[in-house]
């Protein structure tokens, strides 16, 4: 990390900031965690190999995982909070373990890890398991309410990637449907529903169910596919639906003044590329487009919807975990193309506090990176630069989602 006078300046500033985390799967544990379960429960899972209970177990553990960015955060963190120094090993596991339990037997552990430490002062929940919902904490978590469900059920058997019917979620809100009008009238009524509720957002993370590349399609022919009650209905009959369905909402969300949070990158990389996005967000003028996770790898080409299109936001939120150097780069660019500097904010994604930390130190790195070569070369005046990391890390959320100050 830089070691200059500016960037530690601005990262003294920046440490002290309030913020607002626009995109969280945060679960409250019913276990007493251990470092175990947060290693599993972490972005690290996807490095394919478990932690594991005996010494050996975890040495290959370690070994594999040891340079990937999701650990090197969530070590840093782990580190702040449970007091060691150095690297984690098989010989002071079961120690870090015990602290770990032991600090999260406080019953004000798991928010104070996020509040005190973190300055999080609200968090946006995407609760896919339970679309819609904060947690039962209505005082810290706002709520997106997830759309992938009813965009792939073009019959009574089609789940999304998290196992969500459309239809179940539908008839769970008192909503009977025996025609394609009846599930766009239900729809239609969920997501008013929803909004009065206290959702800020919705939310797709379809990018993990097919492409993006939402096409134009007549309401005849998706209901045509939906008649068909999956019977002999094709993968292109399935396209057609869903996309209809997408431009559905897309539309209701911009009537509702919801913006519309959107995964792009990573996912199933192929289709994932945020420029499929094109149509439906120039199709959707009144819709809020929020293009989350720096669209990695593709963080140039948000760039480029960023300049162009005045109803595209760009979401820092996971980049700095997923590479630190590409959200630095990101990071430059954007500020230098967003035509407002409303139009950046940053999310931690992930599902347990220590994480949700891991990400809080790495925005807080990158911010003080990138605003210190930005004075160090004039581009900017430090008090700009100031004013700009806070509203990155709060003010443009709450702009953006409606949210009250905390």
């Amino acid at each position: 990390m830089l070691r200059n006078k500016l960037y530690q300046d601005l990262r003294t500033e920046i440490d002290g900031m309030d913020i607002i985390s626009t995109h969280e799967h945060n679960i409250i544990p019913q276990e007493v965690p251990t470092l175990g379960y947060i290693f599993r429960n972490s972005y690290i899972r996807g490095c394919g190999v478990k932690p594991g209970d005996t010494s050996e177990e975890r040495a290959e553990f370690l070994d594999t995982v040891q340079v990937n960015s999701y650990y090197r955060w969530l070590l840093v963190a782990l580190q702040d909070l449970y007091d060691f120094d150095g690297e984690i090993t098989p010989g002071n596991w079961d120690e870090i373990s015990r602290r770990i339990a032991s600090a999260h037997k406080k019953p004000d552990w798991y928010f104070e890890i996020m509040q005190k430490h973190g300055n999080i002062k609200r968090a946006i929940l995407d609760a896919y398991w339970h679309p819609g919902h904060d947690n039962n904490h209505p005082e810290f978590y706002s709520s997106t309410f997830r759309i992938n469900a009813f965009i792939m059920s073009y019959a009574p058997s089609a789940t999304d990637h998290n196992g969500n019917s459309g239809l179940e979620v539908l008839a769970k809100h008192g909503m009977e449907v025996n025609s394609f009008e009846d599930y766009l009238d239900g729809l239609k009524k969920l997501l008013h529903l929803k909004k009065n509720q206290g959702c800020v957002a919705v939310k797709s993370a379809l990018a993990y169910d097919r492409s993006l590349d939402f096409e134009p399609v007549s309401r005849d022919a998706a209901a045509a596919v939906f008649t068909k009650q999956g019977q002999n209905v094709d993968p292109l009959e399935a396209k057609l639906f869903g996309d209809y369905v997408f431009y559905f909402i897309a539309k209701e969300a911009g009537k509702l003044a919801l913006p519309l949070q959107c995964h792009v990158g990573l996912g199933k990389i192929q289709g994932s590329n945020p420029m499929h996005l094109i149509p439906v967000i120039e199709n959707c003028p009144e819709t809020k487009f929020v293009l989350m996770h720096g669209g990695y790898p593709w963080y140039h080409e948000i760039a480029g919807l960023l300049h162009n299109y005045h109803n595209v936001y760009a979401d820092l939120v996971w980049l700095p975990l997923i590479s630190p150097t590409a959200a630095v780069n990101a990071l430059h660019e954007w500020i230098e193309v967003a035509l407002s500097q409303t139009k950046i904010s940053w999310g931690g994604d992930a599902w347990t506090p220590e994480e949700v930390y891991g990400g809080v130190l790495s925005i807080r790195h990158v911010l003080a990176r990138v605003l210190a070569e930005k004075i160090d070369e004039g581009y900017m005046s430090k008090e700009i630069a100031l004013r700009l990391a806070g509203r990155i890390l709060k003010d443009n959320a709450i702009g953006l989602y409606g949210l009250k100050e905390s």
